[in-house]
């Protein structure tokens, strides 16, 4: 039986978010890195989101910070708002909202994360929070206000 990719992007596994996991491709797309690194945390695979963390930003306890949120982190859906160019053509940007459930509590994380690509591989860099209006239509695609959804 097929399974669907944890990413959303309403493929299966095996067709998309897989072959990078298993290290058989290398994701061409920032979009596309952003998604796997999202169904690596779903698949709980340390070692995927640690090869993609670009290599001069990875802290010495990054795998197990990794590995502790595992035990309590519980992933809903993610949604990827915006795509951009960076400076040249090895620096992009993605936007995204990703819903999780934390000791019962639900809440998201919602970033303007950076990518940089070296040696024909694209690496998460870092990230940054987007400031939004408590007015301003929620960026997950709920239709809501973001002071009533992603922004409680």
């Amino acid at each position: 039986m097929s399974q669907l990719c944890p990413c959303g992007s309403g493929q299966e596994y095996s067709l998309c978010c897989q072959p990078y996991l298993r290290a058989d491709q290398l994701a061409p797309t920032p979009s596309q890195l952003m998604r796997s690194r999202y169904s690596a945390y779903v698949m709980k695979d340390a070692d995927y989101l640690v090869a993609s963390w670009y290599p001069q930003a990875r802290g010495e306890t990054l795998k197990s910070d990794i590995f502790r949120s595992f035990d309590s982190t519980h992933w809903l859906g993610l949604t990827v708002y915006e795509t951009a160019d960076g400076r040249d053509e090895n620096e992009g940007f993605v936007s995204f909202v990703a819903r999780f459930q934390e000791d019962g509590q639900e809440s998201a994380i919602i970033e303007r994360s950076r990518f940089l690509k070296e040696n024909s591989q694209w690496y998460y860099v870092d990230g940054t929070r987007p400031q939004f209006g408590r007015n301003d239509l929620c960026p997950c695609g709920s239709g809501k206000k973001y002071k009533k959804c992603c922004g409680r």
